[in-house]
């Protein structure tokens, strides 16, 4: 171990760029599923560092410890830098050209505590119940949007009937205008495969989806829709819409 840390001090820094650059990219871009990915990653390669530089100290590598921290710090400041630009960036303004219509009946996401939507009433739990809430003969009740930790940020739940095997997966468009709505991320991160059923049953347990156009607490009106793939003949059905007032996600 010691002789690998001090013959291979140098692949940690590199890393670390690697990492960094990596993560400004989905950061100013649209963040996938990879992100979780890169931030553990990045978790071990700052162990990994911290390891070396402890090795490099003890061995007396004076020279390899002080260009490794040089150039690690040099790292971090120029992609946290990047970083901080892309989380400031101003609001997109998207919820205050899509206005919600007046007289417009739409559903809010579940884990407010008032009709008006207060964030002060924001419950941040996952415990509260929504199985009662259920009703086979309702449509209307199949499908369930949850507040996430953030806004714009959200979970939802799925029960349905009989369907044959394959995966149900979300779209999302704006009412007004009919917008698609951060396409491919909500396509990817809803997404859940199922296997045949035969009677009704829920689907999907509070699956995470992200919508990225707009901003905190500038709301708009979203149809979210259910899809259902066919695993055999690859058909896409929509098994079902509901209207929520949303908000987008501020990086």
């Amino acid at each position: 171990m010691k002789h690998w840390f001090l013959k291979y001090w140098w692949a940690f820094p590199i890393s670390l760029a690697a990492l960094m650059f990596k993560l400004t990219l989905l950061f100013s871009t649209m963040p996938t599923v990879f992100e979780d990915i890169v931030c553990v990653l990045l978790a071990l390669t700052f162990i990994g560092l911290i390891v070396s530089w402890v090795f490099l100290l003890i061995n007396k590598q004076w020279r390899k410890f002080l260009t490794s921290l040089s150039f690690s710090c040099l790292i971090v400041l120029l992609f946290g830098f990047l970083l901080a630009m892309v989380s400031l960036s101003p609001p997109d303004g998207f919820g205050r050209i899509h206005k919600i219509s007046e007289g417009m009946v739409y559903n809010l996401p579940l884990g407010y505590t008032n009709e008006n939507g207060d964030k002060d009433a924001f419950d941040f739990s996952d415990n509260t119940p929504d199985v009662a809430e259920i009703d086979s003969l309702n449509p209307d009740t199949y499908l369930q949007i949850w507040n996430d930790f953030q806004g714009g940020m959200y979970k939802y739940s799925f029960y349905y009937g009989p369907l044959p095997q394959g995966e149900i997966f979300l779209r999302c468009y704006e009412v007004s205008k009919n917008v698609r709505l951060s396409e491919y991320e909500i396509a990817e991160r809803s997404n859940v495969k199922i296997d045949t059923t035969h009677t009704f049953r829920q689907l999907v347990y509070k699956k995470g989806f992200t919508i990225y156009e707009g901003d905190w607490e500038d709301y708009y009106a979203a149809r979210i829709e259910v899809w259902h793939k066919n695993a055999s003949t690859g058909e896409e059905t929509k098994l079902l819409e509901k209207i929520y007032r949303v908000e987008g996600w501020m990086r």
